[in-house]
C-alpha cells in the first residue's frame, strides 16, 4: 500500500474546489481505499460555513471526515504566509499542494511548494499578476514568474521527484485529443502545418453592474479580467495545435487589434438590456474602481505564422467575447452581495467556433452552443482532399462531451495523488497530465497577451510583440 498523500488545499471553499471536482475526487479515492487525507485547508473564507451555507456536499463531507486544520491567510504578509505554511508543512508533511485560488495569488503558493520539494496540481491560469490589464510592468512579470517557476522546479528536482501540472480539461479530453491525433497524422503524412486557425469564444456572462466586484476567483476587483478565467483553456488549445503541427512556421508576430474594458462596455447599452428585463429595482451603474474599471472584457489576438526567412505562414485568430447572448433570467439578490451563488449559474454560456485548414489537404470545424451545467455537445466536421483520403469527410457529434470523456479533471487530480505519493499514474491518464513542462508556448502566449492589452492602455507601449514556436 502507497504511503498516505497528505494534501495542502488552497482555495478549498470554492465551487470549484468543494463541490465539482477536487473534494469529490478526493472521497471518490479514500472510498477505494486510497490513503490520502486533506491536512489543511487554506482558504479566507471559513470552509465550514461555507459548507453549511451553500449547496456544497462533497466539501462538507470532507471536512467530516479529514477535520482539516482551517488556515486564513486574509492580511498576511509574503514572509508572514511562508511562516504559517512551514509551520502547518512541519506538523503535516504535505505530499500535495493543490492549488484553487483567485489566481492573482498563484505565484506565491506554487514557489512555497515546489521550492519545498512538494508537487502541485495548480488550477489556470498558473500565473497572472494583479494590475496585468493597464500596467506594464505587472503584465510582464507573467512570464519572468514562469522563468522563476521554471528555476525553482530544477533546483527542487536535484533532490528528488518535482510534479507540478494543471487540470486542463481540454488537453484530457476525447473530442480535443482526437483533432489533435487528425492534425498530427496529416502533418506527419505530408508535412502540411496548420496555416489558419479562428477560434471565436462568447462567454454569454451576464452581470449586473455591481457584479463586477463580486464573483471571487472570477471577479474584476484584482485589475485582470476575462483573459484570466476561462480563456487559458482556449490559448493552451491553440498552443497544443500548432506544437502538433507547426509546418514551416518557426515563429509568431502577435498583435492585439481590439479590446474592451469593463468601463467602456458599461457606457454601452448592451451592459443594460438584459437587467432592465429582470430587475424590477432599476439598473444604477455604480462607481467601480479603477481596476475593475480598466479590466478586459473583450478582446482579439493575431498570431501571424513566421517561416524562417520571414514569411508569411499563416495566421491564427483568437476572439473573446464576454458579454454575449445570456440565457441568465434573474435579478441581482441579496446573496450575491456576499459572493454566494457562483456566476457560472448566473448566465454563463459556453459557445465557441473553431476552423482550423492545414493548407489545401485538411479542414476540421468544431462547434459547441451549450449552457453552462448542462450536458455539453460539441459537433466536429473533418474534409480531408480526395487525392490522399478515401473519406473525405466525417463529421461526429460527442454528447456529454465533458463528464463522458474517458478522463476528466477528476481522473487528472487522482493521478497526481498517485505520482505525489510516489506511485505510478495510470496509464490511460499519464499522458494526458498537463505538465508545467508542456506548455512553455502556452505560458508565453498568455503572458504576452497581457502584455499587448496592458500597452494600449500605455500609449509607449509596444505595438506586438514576437514568440519562438520551440525552444
Amino acid at each position: 500500500m502507497a504511503r498516505t498523500t497528505t494534501i495542502l488545499l488552497v482555495g478549498g471553499s470554492g465551487h470549484w474546489a468543494g463541490r465539482e471536482n477536487h473534494a469529490p475526487a478526493l472521497l471518490e479515492m479514500k472510498r477505494s481505499g486510497w490513503p490520502v487525507r486533506t491536512a489543511v485547508v487554506c482558504d479566507p473564507r471559513d470552509p465550514e460555513k461555507r459548507a453549511r451555507d451553500e449547496d456544497m456536499t462533497p466539501l462538507r463531507e470532507l471536512l467530516r471526515t479529514d477535520a482539516p486544520e482551517w488556515l486564513n491567510p486574509d492580511g498576511l504578509s509574503h514572509a508572514e504566509l511562508e511562516a504559517v505554511l512551514d509551520r502547518a508543512h512541519a506538523t503535516h508533511r504535505f505530499s500535495l499542494v493543490i492549488i484553487a485560488c483567485n489566481p492573482v495569488h498563484h505565484r506565491d503558493y506554487l514557489l512555497w511548494a515546489v521550492s519545498r520539494g512538494i508537487s502541485v496540481l495548480c488550477d489556470k491560469p498558473l500565473l497572472v499578476s494583479e494590475g496585468a490589464a493597464y500596467d506594464p510592468a505587472a503584465a510582464e512579470r507573467i512570464i519572468g514568474g514562469y522563468a522563476e517557476l521554471g528555476r525553482a522546479l530544477s533546483r527542487a528536482r536535484t533532490t528528488g521527484p518535482v510534479h507540478l501540472a494543471m487540470p486542463l480539461r481540454r488537453r484530457a479530453n476525447d473530442v480535443y485529443r482526437s483533432i489533435a491525433s487528425e492534425i498530427a497524422e496529416l502533418h506527419g503524412a505530408h508535412g502540411q502545418g496548420i496555416t489558419s486557425m479562428q477560434l471565436i469564444k462568447n462567454g454569454g456572462l451576464f452581470r449586473h453592474p455591481e457584479e463586477y466586484l463580486y464573483g471571487d476567483a472570477h471577479g474584476y476587483r484584482n485589475g485582470v479580467g476575462a483573459l484570466s478565467f476561462s480563456s487559458y483553456h482556449y490559448i493552451d488549445l491553440l498552443a497544443w495545435y500548432l506544437e502538433l503541427a507547426p509546418g514551416e512556421a518557426v515563429a509568431l508576430r502577435v498583435t492585439n487589434p481590439y479590446v474592451r474594458r469593463v468601463g467602456e462596455f458599461l457606457r454601452t447599452r448592451q451592459a443594460t438590456a438584459l437587467a432592465d428585463r429582470i430587475d424590477t429595482r432599476g439598473v444604477r451603474i455604480p462607481d467601480l474602481p479603477p481596476e475593475a474599471l480598466a479590466a478586459e472584457a473583450d478582446f482579439v489576438f493575431h498570431l501571424e505564422l513566421l517561416g524562417a526567412a520571414g514569411q508569411k505562414a499563416g495566421l491564427v485568430t483568437y476572439a473573446c467575447h464576454s458579454n454575449t447572448y445570456s440565457h441568465r433570467t434573474v435579478g441581482l439578490q441579496e446573496f450575491d452581495r456576499a459572493d454566494r451563488q457562483p456566476f457560472r449559474e448566473k448566465g454563463r454560456m459556453s459557445q465557441f467556433t473553431l476552423d482550423i485548414n492545414q493548407g489545401s489537404l485538411q479542414h476540421i470545424g468544431v462547434f459547441k452552443n451549450d449552457v453552462v451545467g448542462e450536458d455539453y455537445r460539441i459537433r466536429v466536421q473533418r474534409r480531408r482532399n480526395p487525392v490522399i483520403s478515401a473519406e473525405p469527410y466525417a463529421e461526429e457529434v460527442f454528447h456529454n462531451a465533458h463528464a463522458g470523456s474517458s478522463v476528466t479533471p477528476q481522473d487528472v487530480l487522482r493521478a497526481m495523488v498517485r505520482l505525489a505519493s510516489g506511485e505510478a499514474a495510470p496509464s490511460q491518464v499519464a499522458d494526458r497530465i498537463a505538465f508545467f513542462e508542456d506548455q512553455r508556448l502556452s505560458h508565453h502566449l498568455f503572458g504576452t497577451f497581457y502584455e499587448l492589452i496592458a500597452a494600449r492602455a500605455d500609449a509607449a507601449g509596444p505595438a506586438e510583440r514576437v514568440v519562438e514556436l520551440a525552444g
